[in-house]
């Protein structure tokens, strides 16, 4: 057997290596290789060519690792492997083409418990190239590092040090490039790791705005000549040429022929390029490193210096810094830090100082702060104990007058010392305990600066008994200080005293822009806070300390308003306390909240307490008053209108009888938080009642008016069980129980969210009186009534509510007065259903108030059995969620309208849809008996359709536009009558009136049922009157004829045409000339042959058929009539005259006429006169209305005498 196991061994190493040849020298071997193992690391791999021993190319390779998802693409390697036999191994090329890096930050990390060591190499390692075309590094998918693009690098790594080159390496970020270059050297590979740095980098951006643009931020900084880029002499020719150099101007211009005009380097280019050259070099090891800094660009020149220990809790050992522009500013800085061991305790000591000259505030903070310039040097001085615990320490400040702040001279400075007293002994004792802090003290405090006319000043000490630091601010406008803040502020005060026991008393007062005594928002404000405490054991013997004291002090007043702490307020706090105890204590108050009249409210705190996320209150406001005096009170120091719009407006006497009403309420609170919210909040009316701003105003007639509002805690969760009840009873307009429940949750970050779901309530109402809503609707409709109602409602997740229900009542009245409109004795029965308000029956019945002045219409709705037992009957529903329902109104002879001068009693059915915003109504009404007196129409004083009237003070609310449909077919049945100017008729007839897209139009036609028109003194007959509709409303189609009966020819007028264009015509029966027919329609007969009432007729004519005012209105005249009959006749049965006074007294009526001129003097007298025509007689008339059918008359001219009428009408 022996004899077979060399060969074997023999045979399997062949193997082996073959394989291993294959693997390496062939693409195949290496392709599988490489897919094998990225296979075994989650990964894949494609686009392997060539082999691993002549050089390798992958197209993309993806790895998933426990730390990162690693992708790259485009890798190529070629290794010199035959040097391996010199010990060496060589990589003439590496390039990456991208490499993406996404971290995982649940990876499992393994702590480092062992500082770093470098291994030990068997051979050198060179490579020649290194090429990464992008690098995307990314923490959980987002971003981590800059963006790193077309990276060149050489690497030398030996037994005893290495070297890395860089020949390009790009960084990005938000328009922002650099681009670096530079070496790293590590002298040894072994701590503390001697190295040396050397980095050029050239940052430039293309954005205006960017960060790095230092003119974008100070765009009055002075160019200077640029040098970044030029060899020193070159460098030294431009400055000699440039305006602030020494040379010549031949000089200079010699200079700038012999510079390149490359825009990197031209004057213009540099100084408007957004560009900086930094170059770092460092020197040493982690135990001391020296670091130099120096840039250039934008005219800007940066020289630093540090002297690092980079292992140190503090690494700065000594730095300096030298900043300078072209303008001529500067800062410059030292910082020296050292370290000292004592009793193993670290000691720092810190030494300092920073100078600025006219250094532009925009170069340090940009936007962020107002424009200036500072011209100052800081110097300190401060011991620490291990890099924390302050010792002692010193600054002064001192700003030079030349220094600008806001357009503002800036000048005065700051001293200030600190001292610990703590002795060494107890220094090492109390770090460890962590109260050294509090042997702190403040010996000397010097602060004296002005900006422009304003101070601020403080002197003093602090930390010894006696001590006593005094404060003092006077800013007259505070915009000064900062651009945008109105009004001024003083304030004085001083704080005194040690830790252990000290005191503190400030005074501040705050005066508004164009400040207005006694004005809310333009008064000042003064405001005056006081207080004592200590620090030290919360306990006698205790442990625990903190902090405890006393606000003695706590007012402010402004306008009048104001607020004063009553009593001392007692404060403890314990930074150290954990639950059950409370960090914060606060104690027993009371706080008086007064108004300019004296009146006043007072807010009694019992307790509250603050710790650990955890809080509770207790208190309560006694007597709070609410009245009428002190609402106006609010409202004379809140303006909501300008008090000259109630200037002479009435005043009466009854609307101060409730003046003296006070509504008084007792309030307490007693609230905590623990994760949730628990506790309670009681409103309890005690005395008092309110008001109903109706009109008149009435009281309530309040008994009981309470509040309560609970909060359980749920176990186990971060929310609470809200519950809140609300209890309103009165003597007689009855009583409201209404509670109501939601769920209130307390977020993690804090605050307060009420759940969609579950959200309840019920609401028990009985009300015998409902005219408390007048409120709500105005003076202008009176509601009225008994309400019974037994509703709940439930909250959907979606924020609708589901409700259940029911709503009776009766008595319901409903009044508009000045529409006429009454519905009275009204019963209602509803309910609520799931989201749906469904109106099961709002029936008023037919109440006959007023009876018309129309003779008919009055006789028929008196005595008609068909005008009884008429109703109004409401039905329907409402989808309160979606804002959508529907009305049904069934009229069955019931007198909508009821006025003395018009009346409707009709008799229908309407269907209202309202799924809002749109509008539609429809159906079908009769008129059973309708009239309209004209008359009353034209007496009432009206505006016009655009004037709209709004109360003193009040902004008209902004009309919401509405989609309106409108589908309505009236019928004016056989009982409808206009009368007045002049006319008397039946009016019959039906139309449809539609409205769609905010278009109304009419179709049908209404016609004159018989009747008669009185115009010009004539009385004239409706033989035809018929007006059309066919489309346009306001347009329709005329056709009306009256004529003047009984005569030979019957003369009249005939109107034709449209409304917007009518034809008036003069007609006669039979056809005579038109000089005929006026003179037929005017005087009775024909035109006399001597032409002599041409003139007349011809005036009156033309007035009368252009449609214009009558001709004699223009002269005074109210009235001018040609009558026939007896000269100075008063209508009575007795001639004028007893004895004959002429041979022509037998003539006829119709020969004897005369004309009527009358002029209204007052609303009771009217003086007139009565002219012949065919005769000579002239009588002048005063008449004097005594009663409405009483009249006396005086006449004086051919008949003389005193006549007292009366009047009254018998019809057939």
């Amino acid at each position: 057997m022996l004899v077979w196991l060399g060969p074997a061994l023999v045979l399997l190493l062949v193997v082996l290596c073959g394989f291993l040849a294959w693997t390496v020298g062939s693409e195949p071997g290496t392709r599988w290789a490489l897919s094998t193992a990225a296979q075994q690391m989650d990964g894949r791999i494609k686009g392997v060519e060539g082999s691993i021993w002549r050089g390798l190319k992958v197209g993309e390779l993806n790895l998933r690792v426990p730390a990162a998802d690693i992708h790259i693409k485009d890798f190529e390697l070629r290794v010199e492997w035959r040097e391996l036999l010199d010990r060496r191994l060589r990589a003439t090329n590496l390039s990456v083409g991208l490499l993406d890096i996404d971290v995982l930050s649940d990876a499992e990390k393994q702590p480092r418990t062992e500082p770093f060591s470098m291994p030990a190499i068997p051979f050198r390692i060179a490579l020649d190239r290194f090429y990464l075309g992008e690098l995307d590094v990314k923490l959980d998918g987002e971003p981590l590092l800059l963006d790193v693009r077309d990276l060149q690098a050489s690497l030398a790594l030996t037994e005893s040090d290495a070297q890395l080159v860089f020949q390009n390496l790009n960084l990005g970020r938000d328009g922002i490039e650099a681009d670096i270059k530079g070496d790293f050297r590590l002298l040894e590979l072994a701590d503390p790791w001697p190295l040396a740095l050397h980095i050029e980098t050239r940052a430039h951006s293309e954005q205006p705005n960017s960060p790095l643009c230092l003119r974008h931020f100070m765009p009055d900084l002075p160019m200077a000549v640029p040098t970044v880029g030029l060899s020193e002499p070159e460098a030294g020719e431009a400055r000699r040429g440039s305006p602030d150099g020494e040379g010549d101007g031949s000089n200079g211009k010699e200079s700038d022929d012999t510079i390149s005009p490359n825009p990197l380097t031209d004057l213009a280019g540099i100084s408007s390029a957004c560009a900086l050259d930094l170059e770092i070099n460092a020197r040493g090891s982690l135990d001391e490193l020296a670091l130099d800094l120096k840039g250039e660009g934008q005219d800007l020149n940066l020289d630093s210096h540090a002297e690092l220990t980079p292992r140190a809790g503090f690494p700065l050992k000594r730095g300096d810094l030298a900043l300078r522009l072209a303008d001529g500013s500067s800062f410059t800085g030292e910082v020296a830090w050292s370290l000292a061991e004592q009793d193993g305790v670290t000691q720092d000591h810190v030494v300092g100082s920073f100078t600025a000259d006219k250094l532009n505030f925009l170069l340090l903070a940009g936007d962020a702060v107002p424009p200036g310039s500072l011209t100052a040097k800081l110097d300190f001085d401060a011991q620490l104990l291990e890099h924390r615990e302050p010792l002692s320490a010193s600054l002064n400040l001192r700003v030079d007058p030349a220094s600008r702040w806001n357009e503002q001279e800036l000048s005065g400075g700051i001293r200030a010392t600190v001292v610990n007293v703590a002795s060494a002994s107890q220094r090492k004792q109390e770090l460890a305990a962590g109260t050294l802090w509090q042997n702190l003290q403040l010996p000397e405090f010097d602060m004296d600066l002005s900006v422009g006319r304003h101070k601020l000043a403080g002197q003093g000490s602090l930390g010894t008994p006696g001590s006593r630091l005094n404060l003092d601010l006077a800013v007259a406008a505070l915009a000064d200080l900062w651009p945008g803040l109105p009004g001024g502020a003083q304030a004085q005060g001083w704080i005194g005293g040690t830790l252990q026991q000290h005191a503190a008393d400030l005074r501040a007062t705050y005066t508004p822009e164009e400040s207005e005594a006694n004005k809310v928002g333009s008064a000042p404000v003064e405001a005056h806070f006081a207080l004592q405490g200590q620090w030290g054991p919360l306990q006698q013997g205790g442990q625990q300390e903190g902090w405890r004291g006393r606000i003695t002090a706590l007012n402010a007043t402004h306008a009048g308003l104001g607020f004063d702490m009553r009593s001392p307020l007692d404060l403890v706090f314990a930074p150290q306390a954990q639950a059950p105890d409370w960090q914060w204590r606060i104690g027993a108050t009371s706080l008086g909240i007064k108004l300019p009249s004296g009146s006043e409210a007072v807010v009694q705190h019992g307790r509250s307490n603050v710790g650990g996320g955890r809080w509770e209150t207790q208190g309560s406001i006694d007597k709070l008053v609410i009245s009428r005096d002190i609402v106006k009170e609010f409202e004379a120091l809140i303006p909501t209108g300008d008090a000259a719009q109630d200037r002479g407006r009435i005043i009466v006497a009854e609307d101060d009888k409730f003046s003296s009403v006070e509504l008084v309420f007792n309030a307490d609170w007693n609230l905590s938080f623990a994760g949730a919210l628990a506790g309670s909040v009681d409103v309890r009316r005690l005395s008092g009642d309110f008001i109903v701003p109706a009109e008149p105003e009435f009281p309530l007639g309040l008994r009981n008016l309470d509040l309560h509002l609970t909060a359980t805690p749920n176990g186990g969760s971060a929310s609470s069980r809200l519950a809140a009840e609300l209890n309103v009873a009165t003597e007689k307009m009855g009583q409201v129980r209404a509670t109501a429940g939601a769920v209130l949750r307390s977020p993690p970050g804090g605050g307060f969210v009420l759940d969609a779901t579950p959200r309840t309530f019920n609401l028990l109402a009985d009300i015998n009186d409902l005219s408390w809503l007048a409120f709500f609707t105005g003076d202008a409709m009176d509601i009225g009534g008994i309400l019974h109602a037994d509703v709940s409602g439930n909250a959907r997740a979606d924020g609708t509510w589901t409700t259940e229900g029911s709503v009776t009542g009766r008595e319901i009245r409903v009044v508009r007065i000045d529409d006429g409109v009454r519905l009275l004795d009204g019963e209602l029965s509803a309910r609520l259903e799931g989201d749906r308000f469904i109106l099961e029956s709002l029936r008023f019945p037919a109440r006959l108030r007023v009876t018309p002045d129309e003779w008919r219409t009055a006789e028929w709705v008196s005595t008609n059995p068909d005008a009884q037992d008429g109703s109004l009957t409401l039905s329907g529903s409402w989808n309160l969620s979606e804002s959508v329902g529907e009305i049904d109104i069934d009229l069955f002879r019931y007198p909508l309208l009821q006025r003395s001068d018009r009346y409707a009693m009709v008799s229908g059915k309407l269907r209202v849809d309202a799924p809002l915003p749109r509008f539609s109504l429809s159906g079908e009404i009769t008129a059973d008996a309708g009239w309209i007196d004209l008359d009353m129409l034209s007496s009432v004083p009206t505006v016009d359709s655009d004037v709209v009237v709004v109360r003193s003070g009040v902004k008209p609310k902004a009309s919401t536009p509405m989609d309106i449909e409108l589908d309505l077919s009236i019928d004016l049945g056989p009982r409808f009558y206009i009368t007045g100017f002049g006319v008397n008729s039946g009016l019959v007839g039906q139309m449809r009136l539609l409205m769609h897209e905010g278009k109304l139009t009419a179709e049908g036609a209404l016609r004159t049922r018989g009747g008669a028109i009185d115009i010009y003194g004539q009385h004239l007959q409706l033989r035809r009157g018929t007006i059309t509709f066919q489309g346009d409303i306001a347009n329709p189609v005329l056709n009306i004829e009256a004529l003047r009966t009984g005569l030979a020819v019957e003369a009249g007028v005939r109107v034709a045409g449209t409304a917007k264009r009518p034809r008036i015509d003069l007609v006669s029966y039979p056809e005579v000339s038109d000089v005929q027919k006026l003179s037929w329609l005017l005087l009775g007969h024909g035109p006399d042959d001597s032409g002599g009432d041409a003139a007349l007729l011809f005036s009156v004519g033309t007035s009368f058929l252009s449609g214009d005012e009558p001709f004699y209105r223009k002269f005074g005249i109210d009235e001018l009539t040609m009558r026939s009959g007896e000269l100075g006749s008063t209508g009575s049965i007795l001639p004028v005259e007893s004895v004959v006074r002429g041979l022509d007294s037998g003539t006829s009526n119709i020969e004897n006429q005369f004309i009527v001129a009358s002029r209204r003097i007052t609303d009771g007298m009217t003086a007139s006169i009565e002219q012949a025509l065919s005769d000579t007689g002239t009588v002048g008339r005063l008449s004097y209305q005594i009663a409405r059918r009483l009249s006396a008359q005086l006449s004086v001219g051919t008949v003389n005498g005193i006549a007292l009428i009366y009047r009254t009408i018998f019809r057939d």
